[in-house]
């Protein structure tokens, strides 16, 4: 299987944290390629941003969509991701989706913890696009910028666990994702931790485009 994972942003350091991820749940046979949208943006932490993505991103799955058997686009607000599955020959998944799918087949109610106060809405809108508005019981905006938590995500990770914490506490959901390429590998870190899910939407959007390729080549 050939997996091409496009990261909407242009961080190298994303890129690596995607791939730890990603790496361990492919064959050693399978082909994993972790690159970058030419899109000129470092860290997406709005909703400008994440639109002035799409094009870059659209213009990498059409050059790339009949090259392999499944795409999954790395960014928490799934820039292009309804064009892009419908222009392609192949699954193409979404971090977001494959995320929110996957907590709301794990719970009867989930929470998002993320970062980037502009982009809550964004995220409400994919959760109703996706069917599971009903399931989602809060997006909780951390206080810091991606790119501050990028710099040093092991600093924040206590503050995640803790959001995660009150989320289960107070809003009693039954699963919880942190949402956001940059922020791939926290959620593994503080699982453990926790009485409930912790959902890395990288982890599940291979999962999922996996899945989806096996069904392809039975079918």
């Amino acid at each position: 299987m050939n997996l091409l994972i496009i990261n909407p942003n242009i961080s190298a350091a994303t890129n690596a944290r995607i791939r730890d991820i990603a790496e361990p749940l492919v064959s050693p046979q399978d082909v994993l390629e972790v690159v970058s949208a030419d899109s000129g943006v470092e860290l997406i932490e709005t909703v400008d941003q994440s639109a002035s993505t799409v094009l870059a991103v659209l213009a990498m799955v059409t050059a790339r969509h009949s090259e392999v058997d499944a795409i999954v686009i790395a960014a928490f607000s799934d820039p292009g991701l309804q064009e892009a599955q419908r222009i392609t020959s192949c699954p193409v998944i979404g971090i977001s989706e494959a995320a929110m799918k996957t907590a709301a087949k794990t719970a009867n109610r989930f929470t998002i913890i993320t970062l980037g106060s502009e982009l809550g809405q964004a995220i409400k809108k994919n959760a109703h696009t996706y069917g599971v508005s009903d399931q989602l019981v809060d997006i909780k905006i951390l206080p810091w910028t991606v790119a501050q938590v990028s710099a040093d995500p092991k600093a924040h990770q206590s503050a995640f666990a803790d959001a995660c914490q009150r989320a289960v506490t107070e809003d009693g959901v039954g699963a919880v994702i942190i949402g956001g390429g940059p922020l791939s590998g926290i959620a593994d870190a503080i699982a453990d931790d926790l009485p409930v899910p912790v959902l890395d939407g990288v982890r599940c959007a291979v999962e999922m485009a996996l899945m989806s390729a096996q069904k392809q080549v039975s079918a």
